[in-house]
């Protein structure tokens, strides 16, 4: 289930970590509209959530110190892998229409559904609509790069957990091949992270590389990182033919 969100600002300022003010929105619409479903999520730390999300300024002007200047719009796309969550969060946003962020506030303007796309091949290639954060199983606080070591780890722990805890699936894991991909370092709840945005490959299971698509990629995706965008998909079989390995 996915949707966008059109929302107005009051005021053009969010600080540079405003992910966690929306997240808390999301948070307040899943535990207004469906108190049941907010203790299922919310009742513990360290709970994995099948849902991701990332926040677009259609007016975003730049950055002066610790705050955006984003203009007076913000569009919210929301995804999850689980429709009675989906269906809360949407009730709960229009019960809500208006919500405090920090210094300004936010006033729904309209929300729409957007149309199922499943995944039926075992190669797509996905665009990143918000950075993909990649830790160390080790070190929750050091983030990873494509390339260096401890990536592929990092990133088929963070997959198998997702596919364990919402497949039922043991040992699930993608092979990951970058196409044109950059660093990008995101400040949040006070840390510097470095994280990717990008187009790149998965290969894997057709169920897998959907629940990807559905919830994200990497970690802290319900805090706003690794939602991701379908390019296109195609049978394996055509990707070896045309393309081999180029991506290694």
């Amino acid at each position: 289930m996915r949707f966008e969100v059109s929302c107005k600002l009051s005021s053009s300022l969010l600080p540079v970590e405003y992910r966690r003010g929306f997240a808390s929105l999301i948070k307040e619409a899943i535990r207004r509209a469906n108190p049941s479903v907010f203790e299922r999520y919310y009742h513990a730390l360290h709970i994995l959530k099948p849902f991701t999300f990332s926040v677009y300024f259609p007016d975003l002007r730049g950055c002066g110190g610790d705050s955006f200047e984003v203009g007076e719009r913000a569009i919210i796309h929301f995804s999850t892998s689980a429709p009675e969550l989906g269906v809360s969060v949407y009730n709960g946003l229009l019960a809500l229409r208006s919500y405090p962020l920090f210094e300004n506030t936010l006033t729904l303007e309209r929300i729409n559904l957007e149309r199922r796309v499943v995944v039926r091949e075992q190669t797509a290639i996905f665009k990143t609509m918000a950075p993909v954060l990649v830790n160390n199983k080790g070190d929750a606080n050091w983030y990873l790069l494509p390339g260096e070591a401890g990536f592929d780890e990092g990133l088929q722990f963070a997959i198998s957990e997702a596919a364990r805890v919402f497949l039922g699936s043991v040992g699930a894991s993608v092979a990951f091949h970058p196409i044109q991909i950059k660093p990008k370092v995101i400040r949040h709840y006070n840390m510097h992270m470095r994280g990717f945005v990008g187009v790149f490959e998965l290969r894997g299971d057709p169920a897998l590389l959907n629940l990807i698509y559905d919830i994200g990629l990497g970690v802290r995706r319900s805090q706003g990182f690794g939602m991701l965008e379908l390019v296109k998909q195609r049978p394996i079989s055509q990707q070896i033919a045309g393309q081999g390995d180029s991506h290694e």
